[in-house]
């Protein structure tokens, strides 16, 4: 033990200078940089004393004269790697068969309460867990051990396994909902190296109910980060409506949004669901093509509210007619070829009693945009979405 305390004073002090030296001189990094710096070498002593203390626990129980009467030894030194939240630890331990009916085992596994074939601690699969709720699995692994490469899968399979034994009462007692609303959007976010990036928003509830002053989403739950694979997302999306709703009993899922393709792959992942284009965007692209001409604005809107596709072309031609400046002419093209190929989704929204505005474009700028892109200032793509 005196060995690993000196390794761990031998390697951290000159990297603790060095790290000094760099924040002092100039001004690189620091408190993050000195808290990443000493983390690194905690996790390595971690790891290190951990070794040491299975191994000598294992010698211990192989002296044992107790140990002695019960088991035999079968092999030594068999090797196992298990991931804690200080990273991957690799010890030997012996294997033992008992004298009392034939069974086999690692006593020091067995007595450190390790399952067999067990690859995770069980602190780091809470941690998993954790994490899971607020980001996509992927991004949960490398939050909870940085220094080793855990597999989306695994903390997917963590987390529902976990999830099951949490709330297994209350999946005994799914909420029966006929309609479900899933509502999407997105924010752009400058990060610290000029560079911009986008941060996702994904709601669940089950419309609007009447609050003080204004109606309010009813129990709605929230999905938000930068998910570079909206995968990622969805699938948490579609495990938390697994998990809480009998989908048996949903007959319509809307999934309302702005359009853009990160946002229809959720059709992909949500049985039942079927595609709404939030009137927010709609409007705005309305806006945009007749801000020049706003006595054909009624004519465009009687063409979408009745969902004649052929008005609204018809209509679009008397607007660029009096159209004359380029980059008005482009925004004109913009939002006509905006409005036709969504036209699917106005179709939904205007044929559907059930179907309800989407509200997203608030919701982004009171869960994301109040703390990220409104603010003048860059974020790191890590810090975005840990904020978000």
């Amino acid at each position: 033990m005196e060995n690993i305390i000196q390794q761990f004073a031998e390697n951290i002090i000159p990297e603790l200078e060095v790290t000094l030296e760099e924040i002092y001189l100039k001004n690189d990094g620091g408190l993050s940089k000195l808290t990443r710096v000493i983390k690194k070498h905690i996790d390595n002593l971690g790891q290190a004393i951990m070794k040491y203390t299975l191994e000598e626990l294992d010698q211990a129980i192989k002296e044992s004269q107790e140990r002695k009467k019960r088991w035999v030894v079968q092999r030594s030194s068999d090797e196992k790697t298990i991931i804690t939240e200080f990273g991957e630890v690799k010890y030997t331990r012996t294997y033992y068969k008992s004298k009392i009916d034939g069974s086999y085992a690692y006593l020091v596994d067995k007595y450190m309460g390790m399952e067999p074939h067990q690859r995770i601690d069980k602190n780091l699969e809470s941690k998993l867990i954790d994490l899971a709720s607020n980001y996509s699995y992927a991004k949960s692994a490398k939050l909870a051990v940085k220094e080793v490469q855990l597999s989306r899968q695994t903390v997917m399979n963590k987390s529902r396994k976990l999830e099951r034994i949490k709330y297994k009462k209350q999946s005994e007692e799914k909420k029966e909902v006929a309609i479900l609303y899933v509502e999407a959007d997105e924010d752009h976010i400058s990060l610290q190296d000029g560079k911009k990036t986008i941060s996702k928003l994904v709601y669940v509830h089950e419309g609007y109910e009447q609050g003080q002053g204004r109606n309010k989403l009813k129990n709605v739950h929230y999905f938000s980060g930068i998910y570079s694979n909206p995968e990622d997302l969805w699938l948490e999306v579609a495990d938390y409506i697994e998990e809480n709703y009998d989908t048996d009993k949903i007959k319509k899922v809307f999934l309302s949004g702005d359009g853009a393709g990160w946002i229809k792959e959720g059709l992909n992942w949500l049985p039942k669901a079927k595609y709404v284009l939030d009137k927010y965007h709609l409007n705005k692209y309305v806006l945009k093509a007749t801000g020049h001409v706003p006595k054909l604005r009624f004519e465009l809107w009687g063409g979408i509210n009745t969902l004649d596709k052929t008005k609204v072309k018809r209509v679009f031609k008397k607007i660029m007619k009096k159209t004359e400046a380029e980059s008005k002419i482009k925004a004109v093209r913009k939002s006509r070829q905006y409005i036709l190929k969504n036209w699917a989704g106005i179709e939904a929204y205007m044929k559907d009693k059930d179907a309800i505005g989407c509200s997203a474009e608030g919701h982004v700028s009171h869960v994301l945009a109040d703390r990220l892109s409104s603010r003048p200032r860059g974020w790191s793509k890590i810090g975005a979405d840990q904020m978000s």
